[in-house]
């Protein structure tokens, strides 16, 4: 029978932590991303103006 020694478990046991560490990191900015219902695209970029279409498309605006 094989007798593991107290270098090799620590080894495995700091490895399996830190995986599970960087594991749970990955699911909280998932859920973080997810979640969040900041969206500044929604609020702050809605297009042009009206000086740029009356500068933009001159066939819009009549003469008589």
């Amino acid at each position: 029978m094989r007798i593991i020694d107290a270098t090799a478990l620590s080894g495995f046991a700091r490895k399996t932590a830190e995986s599970t560490s960087d594991f749970a990191n990955v699911v909280q900015n998932l859920v973080k991303d997810v979640l969040d219902s900041y969206r500044p695209g929604l609020h702050y970029m809605r297009g042009p103006g009206p000086k740029w279409r009356a500068k933009h498309q001159p066939w819009s605006t009549f003469d008589f």
